[in-house]
């Protein structure tokens, strides 16, 4: 456990967040009381718990969800299709997976995504002004200013991507009526000379006390990302073209060179090890997360519960029944784009007496195995960790354990008993419509399981740590960038480097020179980077944003402007000086 994920330090964070009102959406949030300024910020740890708040408001864009959420859905990733009468829930999710969100969404994911990001950068500075106003400074006075920005500069990226023009506040005191929508183009400048300017203040360590925090490898890693869509950020809506020659391209690949040069991260041969075991810290390649809590002292991780069915959380150890929300899936579109070339073995193993056949498989891509499909097992979530090696596919056993009725001794496949309905769970991944009330539809659609659950652990609150940047997106990004500038030996290097991982070491599938292609590039970003709150933007930046979807069907957009989401329109009653975005 680190440092600053125990009990009493989080206590001070609950107790922070409680006073101080998080989700406040106003740009002007008054904090004084919470801490008297001039008795607090007097030791490190003081001046740590004073910050807290600030990487509380980061896990919510992941825990509560609705910055990740409203990324993913409207990417061809993702899809929460209306299981019969579940996840209908007024048509929200639906509203996201055919880019029907308005602006009087204020109250769900456009409104929460503003808020979580808006006053995500207001706690941020909230610190910053506190502590360049205290009658005697800390000694960390330049870092904690460096980091306070730096973390700023992320929420307001977020915001940026998600939102086009925003308002740019770096003044806690500013008088709310001044404020404006900033052009994008202006705010990407912003961000970026203060990034630049506060890395030579950041920690350049990467230990037990950077772990969640941000270091200069997390701004230069923001930085990359930035720089990899500047060609968007810096035109408007639909009028840019991939490619499309920018003095970017050059930024983007010196940033990543500054992470992987460190020599401070290294990709883990196992796939699935960076987003497993509580907080994922013994991970090697994660730059920057949001850690989570598997006891509820802090907000856990839900990703997983939020896609496997109620009772395909036995096959992680997990008692029977009723831990998965059986929401969350891939559409067909998109899982078909992986690898599923597997070899196959077998064994036999005694079970409450009876002997079990089992056929096992094995995937050439690591990464295929992050989605559940066909017939379901039970596990102890211990042996059958990773899912890329022997995972059951098939035995002789009966069908199947309902609820954790009596047949669990008798058999390993997993059943569901919904609406009076005995049916075996078996995931298959062609969702032909969007809404069915049959219950055979409630297993439509691959479920993602990279975020490994805690065996045992039947709550939502797991402890895997949501990873914001990791160095294989970033040899991704600047193989991109080299591939762009023309350096196609230095790109293929850096594809190749995270296949090879992929591929368990194996080069029979590394890239050529023929292999880079834009739609490769996009592909593989997706395969690695599934689920991490980046598809959307990809999409964007290749042109493929809004195109036709199949499986289940949506028509393809009408124009460019869904590629940016509607300002709320609370925010703009409340202050008329904000400007909607063209379309809305």
């Amino acid at each position: 456990m680190q440092k600053h994920n125990n009990s009493k330090n989080w206590a001070m964070v609950v107790l922070l967040l409680w006073l101080s009102g998080i989700a406040c959406t106003k740009l002007d949030v008054k904090t004084y009381s919470v801490v008297p300024t001039a008795s607090y910020f007097q030791t490190a740890a003081e001046v740590a718990a004073a910050k807290a708040p600030s990487y509380a408001a980061v896990q919510n864009l992941y825990t509560n969800g609705a910055t990740w959420l409203a990324t993913e859905i409207p990417s061809d990733e993702m899809v929460f299709p209306t299981r019969g009468s579940d996840w209908y829930d007024g048509g929200t999710w639906a509203s996201l997976y055919y880019h029907n969100q308005t602006a009087v969404d204020v109250y769900g994911w456009i409104g929460g995504t503003w808020n979580d990001n808006i006053g995500g950068a207001s706690q941020c500075n909230y610190i910053i002004y506190t502590e360049k106003n205290l009658p005697t400074p800390p000694p960390t006075l330049a870092a904690d200013l460096a980091e306070m920005i730096a973390l700023r500069s992320y929420f307001y990226y977020n915001a940026m991507d998600i939102f086009g023009n925003i308002p740019y506040v770096t003044n806690f005191k500013v008088d709310p009526a001044t404020v404006q929508t900033l052009p994008r183009a202006q705010l990407f400048d912003s961000l970026e000379r203060d990034l630049l300017a506060a890395i030579p203040n950041l920690a350049a360590n990467v230990d037990v006390t950077t772990y969640g925090k941000v270091t200069k490898w997390m701004a230069y890693s923001l930085l990359a990302r930035m720089y990899l869509n500047a060609g968007v950020y810096k035109s408007q809506p639909g009028s840019y073209t991939y490619g499309a020659s920018n003095t970017y391209w050059q930024k983007c690949k010196d940033a990543c060179d500054q992470v992987i040069n460190s020599g401070a991260y290294s990709l883990d041969p196992v796939y699935f090890n960076s987003f497993f075991g509580q907080n994922n810290t013994s991970a090697p390649e994660n730059i920057f997360v949001a850690p989570a809590s598997g006891t509820g002292i802090i907000p856990g991780n839900g990703i997983v519960q939020r896609t496997i069915e109620f009772n395909s959380s036995l096959t992680f150890g997990t008692p029977c029944c009723n831990y998965g929300n059986n929401g969350a899936s891939a559409t067909h579109d998109f899982y078909s784009q992986y690898d599923t070339n597997s070899t196959y073995s077998y064994n036999s193993v005694v079970i409450n007496g009876r002997t079990v056949n089992n056929k096992l498989r094995t995937f050439a891509d690591q990464r295929t195995a992050q989605w559940l499909i066909g017939q379901q097992f039970q596990g102890d979530g211990v042996s059958n960790y990773p899912p890329n090696i022997n995972w059951v596919v098939d035995n002789n056993d009966y069908c199947c354990t309902y609820n954790g009725d009596t047949s669990t001794a008798h058999t390993t496949r997993i059943g569901d008993f919904y609406n009076g309905l005995y049916t075996p769970v078996i995931y298959y991944d062609r969702m032909t419509e969007f809404s069915n009330p049959a219950d055979t539809f409630r297993h439509a659609g691959v479920r993602n399981i990279k975020y490994w659950p805690q065996p045992g652990n039947a709550t939502g609150n797991q402890g895997n740590a949501f990873v914001i940047f990791r160095l294989a997106d970033i040899y991704l990004m600047r193989g991109e960038a080299e591939y762009n500038l023309g350096m196609i030996p230095q790109a293929l290097a850096d594809f190749n480097a995270v296949r090879e991982r992929a591929y368990s070491g194996s080069t029979a599938h590394d890239w050529v020179a023929a292999d880079l292609t834009p739609a490769n590039i996009l592909a593989e970003r997706g395969r690695e980077l599934a689920w991490e709150m980046v598809r959307r933007t990809d999409q964007i930046r290749f042109g493929t944003f809004g195109a036709a979807k199949n499986f289940p069907p949506k028509p393809a957009d009408p124009d460019a402007h869904l590629t940016i989401f509607p300002i709320p329109q609370n925010q703009i009653t409340a202050n008329p000086n904000l400007k909607q975005n063209a379309g809305y």
